[in-house]
This record gives C-alpha cells, structure tokens and sequence, in this order.
C-alpha cells in the first residue's frame, strides 16, 4: 500500500516518516519518487474520525468495572468497560482479584514443560 501517488508517473510512493518526516501540516515537504526519480511536493492533512458508543453509566445507570492487568498487581485499577473511569479497587474486589490472577499463574505454570535437571557424574 503505498501513501501517496508520484504526480510524474503515477507510481506508489511510501513516505518515510522517520524523525517525523511528513506530518507537519499547513507545508510543503519534497519526496523523490522511487521509480522516475523526480522530485515532487506533497502537503499533509489530518483528519479525525469518531465512534460513538452508548455509555449507560453516565446517564444513571451502573458501571462496568473490570480490573485493569497491572503489574505489579498492587496498581491494579477498576476500570469502566463503557467510560474508562477508572477507581480504586475496594477490598474485597482487590481479594478476588488476587485469588484469580493466582489461580491463572498456576495454571500457566502447569502448562510450562517439565524442567529437565541435569546429572552430573
């Protein structure tokens, strides 16, 4: 996929946005196409898109409070899944989130492959 067309050859060109190169808007920034080898001009524009999503909770209704995957675990959050507020887990939540995320490290540790000592002779 190519970003922008040489106005030359009409070859797909790729611009190199190392260091920032290209993102600047309101000028001119020079490209050499990749295939003609001419020097061309092109501006940037950036646009915005936007998603709305119904959001329950600030219109009266209840939160969906998920914990957030903090390491270490005592910075664990309880996050919306709808507004992303975000508060601190009470201490009963933050005692189901410890048996959990125990029961998911044993598990996981059940998966590794056995460890294989080595004998010495």
């Amino acid at each position: 996929m190519s970003d922008v067309n040489c106005p030359y050859c009409g070859y797909g060109n790729q611009i190199n946005h190392d260091d920032g190169f290209g993102y600047r808007e309101d000028e001119k920034h020079q490209q050499e196409c990749s295939d003609c080898e001419k020097t061309f001009v092109f501006t940037t524009s950036i646009s915005y898109h936007y998603e709305p999503e119904k959001a329950i909770c600030l219109n009266g209704g209840d939160h969906e409070f998920e914990p957030t995957f903090t390491f270490p675990i005592e910075h664990t959050k309880m996050e919306c899944e709808l507004c992303w507020e975000r508060r601190v887990p009470t201490d009963q939540e933050m005692v189901g989130i410890l048996e959990v995320r125990s029961r998911e490290f044993q598990k996981a540790q059940k998966s590794l492959p056995p460890t294989q000592e080595k004998e010495h002779g």
